[in-house]
């Protein structure tokens, strides 16, 4: 027998019949031994006896026991159940399209009810800045707007806006009823057009640019040679940190090209003061920089894309979000004692149709990578299942694709390894679409779940050809090469 419940428990011992669900008493004991998050559900005739530690236990014990009690009657059980990985996150990037604070909610609560609790919120990019900053105004009234509002073309609208500051705290709020962090994401040194667009002085040519209307990857980034940018990022971040209450913060780190870094002076001279081989090495003394100071001023942890590892330098203190690693660098960072996410790009990135990115494929992930050793895997905090947004303009267009993508890699950061079961799991998913629709959340239809491979083909190149950009590849694949 298997309870209808996602993520599946990991231990259900079965006494046999059921009991209706309205005659149950419920009574909650305290049990120190168990883990933040782990709870027991004990169903018997004369009454339920939910055990946890705390109320992180109790919150995701209450979930399990309202699914079971929503048709009437409980299966008279005990559930003995804690997650596999303590990180389970999702991503929403507003940086590109912004979503309304009621539509975030509606987004949480569908995540919370999967056991979800990590909001990473991408919230600045080439493309826009989003939060309200009184230290640097300038990013709100330039580098929170753009001259278009889609990437497939160019329509002349002004398309932006930002989140207050109270619009933040009230989506902090509301996770935190929910037992789910949040952990913003301030990109730095790449991605940072709508900084520069903002504040010129801060890249290495100082000349005006445009906040981006395309999507793609842009050489001027900060300047990591002027000591007035690390003064800049210490300043910006002290606002952040004010703001967001939570002990961990994301630096970005990913696709940052070094054209300009290459040919400007400061950073050159930089590279020889500190003793640095190449522009690698200084985008590590970057992160490094930036990660002391937030470490060691703001008392936080600092999170960071993979590609922060390039350099060989990064402090063992970073935690690395491997997104797409093709060098095995975030393995054996892991290895050696690092901590690192799982978010796969060709498993766990949502904005790719269900024709590259089925649901079984989604599922089947495991974010215990091959080239772990046992020291390594009990060094992967998690997994976490990104939504970015060029391509994905309004809320419905994203629940569609999210869901029930994002459910599976909920399960497969709750349940191990061993219990889990695709076959079940699409049974399973598909009890939740009314309380889904009950959110606001609506899922793609089940056809769309796991496409025929003529369907899959004509996805993989609706996509690529969506996302064929000769300046980008062009920069992908020569990231220090200037105009």
């Amino acid at each position: 027998m298997t309870l209808n419940i996602i993520p599946k428990p990991n231990k259900v011992d079965f006494y046999g019949g059921e009991i209706p669900a309205a005659e149950q008493p419920v009574a909650y004991r305290t049990d120190e031994t168990l883990g933040e998050e782990a709870y027991i559900i004990d169903i018997q005739k004369n009454g339920t006896v939910i055990t946890a530690k705390g109320e992180k236990g109790r919150y995701y014990a209450d979930i399990t026991y309202m699914k079971l009690a929503e048709k009437g009657s409980l299966p008279l059980c005990k559930i003995t159940d804690e997650p596999a990985f303590s990180y389970r996150g999702f991503m929403i990037d507003s940086a590109r399209h912004i979503q309304t604070v009621e539509e975030l909610k509606k987004y949480i609560l569908a995540a919370a009810a999967f056991k979800m609790n990590v909001f990473h919120w991408h919230l600045c990019d080439d493309q826009g800045w989003r939060i309200e900053c009184e230290t640097y105004p300038e990013l709100t009234k330039v580098g929170a707007y753009r001259d278009c509002h889609g990437f497939r073309s160019k329509d002349g609208r002004e398309y932006g806006g930002y989140y207050t500051k109270d619009e933040i705290r009230d989506i902090i709020a509301f996770c935190e009823e929910r037992h789910i962090e949040v952990i913003p994401e301030i990109d730095m040194p790449g991605h940072t057009t709508a900084i520069v667009a903002s504040y010129p002085w801060l890249s290495c040519r100082g000349v005006k640019v445009p906040v981006q209307t395309d999507g793609g990857i842009f050489k001027d980034i900060l300047c990591a040679g002027k000591e007035e940018v690390y003064e800049f990022c210490f300043k910006l971040l002290d606002e952040i940190c004010e703001l967001f209450p939570g002990k961990r913060i994301h630096i970005g780190g990913d696709e940052a090209p070094k054209a300009r870094w290459c040919n400007c002076e400061k950073c050159q001279a930089k590279i020889k003061e500190e003793g640095l081989k190449d522009v690698e090495e200084l985008q590590g003394y970057f992160t490094n920089r930036i990660a002391d100071y937030l470490e060691k001023e703001k008392g936080m942890e600092v999170l960071a894309w993979n590609e922060t590892l390039n350099s060989g330098i990064v402090k063992d203190s970073v935690i690395i979000c491997d997104w797409m690693d093709r060098t095995g660098k975030s393995e054996e960072y892991a290895n050696k004692g690092g901590k690192i996410i799982a978010e796969d790009f060709y498993h766990y990135y949502l904005d790719y149709p269900y024709g590259m990115t089925p649901l079984k494929k989604t599922y089947g992930f495991s974010p215990l990578l091959e080239k772990l050793d046992e020291k390594g895997k009990k060094n992967v905090l998690g997994v976490e299942t990104p939504i970015w947004t060029e391509f994905v303009e309004d809320f419905d267009r994203m629940c569609y694709m999210c869901f029930p993508r994002l459910i599976a890699c909920a399960e497969s950061g709750w349940t191990q390894g061993e219990n889990k079961d695709y076959k079940s799991f699409r049974e399973r998913v598909k009890d939740y679409n009314e309380k889904l629709l009950s959110y606001g959340v609506k899922m793609a239809d089940e056809e769309e779940w796991d496409p025929s491979l003529k369907r899959r083909t004509k996805d993989m190149l609706k996509r690529w050809k969506d996302m064929l950009d000769p300046r980008a590849i062009s920069v992908f694949l020569f990231p220090n090469k200037d105009d």
